[in-house]
């Protein structure tokens, strides 16, 4: 039961709207992305249907109260109807309503990007094989990280496949890194149960998430005394959004060692921060894998896959790589991951791209600047004006 003071709360924090919908070329389906993707089109040709309750549109919400289903779907529904888009974008690549949207609304072309690594133990292709749903999912134009991970969205989606990399990593230009800096991307976690078990884990093997923040510790504390060692500047690079309260974690963590702590400010402040490093190193990360595709000497510890049993958590999934490679390992072990550093450290730049790239080409790709997407854009306002022009 809601308490009344919650949903006060919550009904006062609402941006409530009172005109209709306007008549725009594109709309983004939900408002995830808004500030990456907004530039590519003009005020006038966009705008945004948010279906996270931070926004209302009246004239929308009353016709649902009327026809007696205020659910998601149908206010989605509605204000498509009275936006009337000639194309629909989301970067939420794993809200299955967005897949049918295609059969509701034909004349309308739809997109979709993908945005983040994905698997198939409690994400997108866990959720398809458990739904076993008869309705058939189509998009016009599916934007992915490698072709290998496009295979799989086409084993339950219909469209047409773009491969372009991450949408985000694509917009930073890429920068020089400084020497002897080693950069680890953090996956601290606040207020984490560490009795609670993981979802991807197996009913007769339950792993409780203390396992796995215990194992994640482990690397990092490695990856201090190696830096120490080997007179690395460590630098922690953070996500959470209370980045004080992420520092303190580390700080706590590595008492005994020198670090510098990167507080995520904006969507671009990570990626600036791993392309200053001259060595990367991951857990468990998109991130990582944008690192990968930027160039970057990148190490992946990827310990989740071999204490959980999960396939889908091995580097580079769906691809079927090694469990060990040069760069990456499943292991929880120190020696293996002083030998990574050692490679990475040591490896000629023109050998490590061969490397890198004969391993990734399937997993993650690069489109500095978006070009695959900018021209798909391009060619569907030229559609659009002829249209109107027609009209």
């Amino acid at each position: 039961m809601i308490r009344p003071w919650r949903l006060i709360r919550s009904l006062v924090k609402l941006k409530w709207r009172f005109r209709p919908p306007s008549r725009r070329n594109v709309l983004l389906y939900f408002k995830t992305g808004a500030d990456v993707i907004a530039p590519y089109f003009e005020p006038d040709e966009f705008q945004i249907l948010d279906l996270r309750e931070s926004e209302v549109n009246i004239p929308i919400a009353l016709k649902c109260l009327y026809q007696r289903d205020l659910s998601a779907k149908n206010y989605a529904r509605q204000f498509i109807r009275a936006a009337q888009p000639n194309l629909i974008v989301t970067f939420i690549d794993n809200f299955q309503p967005f897949f049918l949207l295609k059969h509701e609304f034909p004349g309308t072309q739809t997109l979709l990007i993908q945005n983040g690594i994905r698997s198939n133990r409690g994400d997108l292709f866990g959720l398809f094989a458990a739904k076993h749903s008869t309705e058939k999912y189509a998009v016009d134009n599916i934007f992915v990280f490698g072709p290998i991970v496009g295979a799989k969205y086409l084993e339950h989606i219909s469209g047409n496949l773009i491969v372009h990399g991450s949408f985000k990593n694509n917009l930073i230009p890429k920068s020089a890194a400084l020497k002897n800096t080693v950069a680890y991307i953090s996956t601290y976690r606040p207020n984490q149960n560490l009795e609670f078990i993981v979802p991807e884990s197996k009913p007769d093997k339950p792993i409780r998430y203390g396992e796995i923040i215990s194992r994640r510790a482990n690397v990092i504390s490695w990856l201090a005394k190696y830096c120490q060692e080997n007179n690395q500047h460590l630098t922690i690079i953070g996500k959470d959004k209370n980045s004080q309260r992420e520092e303190f974690y580390y700080r706590s963590l590595l008492a005994n060692f020198q670090f510098d702590f990167v507080a995520k400010k904006s969507s671009s402040t990570s990626y600036h921060a791993i392309d200053r490093s001259e060595i990367v190193v991951f857990t468990s990360s998109t991130l990582g894998y944008e690192s990968l595709a930027r160039g970057n000497k990148t190490a992946a510890i990827m310990l989740d896959a071999q204490i959980i049993g999960a396939e889908a958590l091995k580097f580079g999934w769906p691809a079927k790589l090694a469990d060990e490679g040069s760069f990456w390992t499943h292991q929880s072990n120190e020696e293996r991951l002083y030998e990574i550093l050692d490679f990475l450290r040591t490896v000629k730049d023109e050998d490590w791209n061969q490397i890198r790239l004969q391993t990734i080409e399937d997993v993650i790709s690069f489109d500095p600047g978006n070009s695959k997407f900018s021209a798909v854009v391009e060619s569907l306002r030229q559609s659009w004006r002829q249209q109107q022009s027609n009209n």
